[in-house]
């Protein structure tokens, strides 16, 4: 496939069912010594005003289930778990 036919399309987050970006608005990650792409980077969602910047999303291309004509379909592990708040001893205690 050519990098003209994959620079259009949408990537799609299948586990958290969320739209990443464009292929195009990526960065390529590609393995020097072999010429294989590694991953995709793109901005990932924008931090709190106070910390500054984006965090950058890196997607590894063995998360790529299917490119089908409009769209990139990738499976991202889950998130880890938030700390709860209330610290310990917090849950079911009213």
């Amino acid at each position: 496939m050519r990098w003209s036919q994959l620079a259009g399309k949408e990537i799609i987050d299948i586990t958290h069912a969320r739209r990443l970006g464009r292929v195009a608005d990526a960065d390529l990650v590609f393995d020097p010594a072999t010429g294989q792409v590694l991953e995709l980077r793109l901005a990932g969602p924008p931090r709190p005003f106070w910390r500054g910047g984006r965090r950058i999303l890196a997607v590894p291309w063995s998360a790529i289930r299917r490119i089908g004509d409009d769209l990139v379909l990738v499976e991202l592990p889950p998130a880890p778990p938030a700390p709860s708040e209330g610290g310990a001893g917090g849950a079911g205690a009213h």
